[in-house]
């Protein structure tokens, strides 16, 4: 199989809200991941967009070069959905810490959409939480 073969990008007006992103206020290390998730959502490496979309949710806060040295804790508890963070942070572990069988990981026919689904639900999660902080547009 090649790469990406079968995988859907995202939608194109998740991707351009994604690459309208203002992340100015972003640390070093966010932004580098961002511009990553960028080019991998794009691609349609829906495995690499939810790890992205994780990651940068967790670097954001806690790098202290970007709204983690500025904002407060009560700022970030009041961002995003608890339920939906929650999704996103143990699927990344699904698909990072391999423990056993995990949808869309096992060969199964509809894999490549329910992957492109669980893609387009990470970046949501993160472009809602970071406009919970005023992150984004």
């Amino acid at each position: 199989m090649k790469v990406g073969q079968g995988m859907q990008g995202l939608p194109n007006e998740l991707l351009l809200r994604l690459s309208r992103l203002e992340i100015s206020n972003f640390g070093p290390h966010a932004a580098k991941l961002y511009h990553e998730l960028v080019i991998v959502a794009a691609a349609g490496l829906p495995l690499c967009t939810v790890i992205l979309s994780a990651s940068i949710i967790d670097v954001i806060k806690h790098e202290e070069a970007g709204p983690a040295g500025y904002l407060d804790g009560a700022a970030f508890a009041y961002s995003g959905s608890t339920a939906n963070l929650s999704w996103l942070r143990g699927r990344r572990n699904c698909i990072v810490h391999h423990e056993g069988p995990s949808d869309g990981l096992m060969g199964e026919t509809e894999s490549g959409n329910w992957l492109a689904s669980d893609a387009d639900r990470a970046v949501t999660v993160l472009l809602d939480f970071l406009e919970d902080l005023k992150l984004s547009d």
